[in-house]
């Protein structure tokens, strides 16, 4: 195999390793006590990878984030276009399954956007999950302000506050607390749990003649 000019010498799934050894550190850790050395080391690859994919550490951290979460977002353009609330428990699967390899993540975005407005993964995880929220706001809005989808009594910001904490809550709620209900973080577990959100959902908040629409 023939080296790109100026590729520094590691495995061709360097890239990949990387970005795994960042969620490994990144998710527990704060960004500042994190060395591209020590990714690096956690990767088994050189150092120098990191600038030649990445061009620094706070590269690394956005397409951290960015390549986890993409398959999420990838679904909700789809979901922009579609705008069938049927489509919602198909949604809270694909989270899951992006999620549950990646424990950390959700953890580490709570922690971030708790910390100085000013630092750089605050930028980067605030930039994402913009257009997390972009989307969520657009389809929620296409789709369950029409009349006759929404309870008479539900407000509709609430309704996607709702929404998003019964997807989002569980995945960075106290490990305690949740084995405490007989949840663990894994995937057969987390389709579960959207199986019944999906339940609670269209029982609390659809009213009862939208389904006879759809």
């Amino acid at each position: 195999m023939t080296l790109a000019p100026g590729r520094p010498k590691g495995g061709s799934d360097a890239r990949a390793r990387l970005i795994e050894a960042a969620l490994s550190l990144f998710g527990n850790r704060a960004f500042q006590t994190i060395s591209t050395r020590e990714i690096a080391r956690e990767a088994g690859v050189d150092a120098s990878l990191i600038r030649y994919y990445f061009g620094s550490k706070s590269g690394l951290f956005e397409q951290m984030v960015r390549e986890t979460i993409e398959p999420v977002l990838t679904r909700f353009r789809a979901l922009s276009d579609i705008h069938s609330p049927d489509d919602i428990g198909d949604f809270m699967q694909i989270y899951y399954r992006a999620m549950a390899p990646n424990p950390g993540l959700p953890r580490l975005v709570l922690r971030v956007l708790q910390e100085d407005e000013g630092s750089e993964p605050y930028r980067i995880v605030l930039s994402v999950f913009s257009e997390v929220m972009q989307l969520s706001r657009r389809w929620f809005d296409e789709v369950f302000t029409r009349p006759g989808y929404l309870r008479q009594n539900v407000d509709s910001d609430f309704a996607r506050l709702s929404l998003i904490s019964l997807l989002v809550f569980p995945l960075i709620a106290p490990p305690v607390l949740m084995r405490q209900f007989g949840l663990t973080p894994d995937l057969e577990s987390l389709l579960q749990l959207a199986k019944h959100n999906v339940e609670v959902i269209k029982q609390g908040l659809w009213h009862v003649d939208s389904r006879s629409q759809q």
